[in-house]
């Protein structure tokens, strides 16, 4: 396997998270939400963690592909593997922030987990570079 080359440093955490696969055009879900969970996160990207792939008719993997008050940040898969080791056989779902590390919604990200103090940690503050 070729050795990985990573635009910023990932730091681990463990946040629940709920994907929602919607229409872009219409807004409108497009099958249930999946729950999940966020394993780790860099500044263009994170890795989760899901039961499943699939949710009604659609696969967010492949359906995601082409299209991509709570916290959006949009964003596209890039890469998936089932995990078949461990006690809990699951899904690990790379993403890809598709807005640039400046933007409005990272900021809101940092404000949101800035004013959490159990979600901040060391890698929190080495990320966003808090005060």
């Amino acid at each position: 396997m070729g050795q990985e080359h990573r635009r910023a440093t990932r730091f681990n955490v463990s946040m629940a998270v709920t994907l929602i696969l919607r229409d872009t055009k219409n807004r409108l879900a497009l099958a249930d939400p999946v729950m999940g969970s966020l394993v780790d996160i860099s500044l263009y990207g994170a890795r989760l963690s899901v039961p499943h792939i699939r949710t009604g008719n659609y696969h967010l993997f492949y359906t995601c592909r082409e299209e991509g008050d709570r916290l959006v940040i949009p964003a596209h898969p890039v890469w998936f593997d089932h995990v078949l080791s461990g006690p809990a056989k699951h899904f690990e779902l790379g993403l890809e922030f598709l807005i640039p590390p400046e933007d409005s919604n990272i900021a809101r990200l940092h404000a949101f987990l800035a004013i959490h103090p159990s979600l901040e940690g060391g890698w929190l503050k080495r990320l966003f570079r808090l005060g």
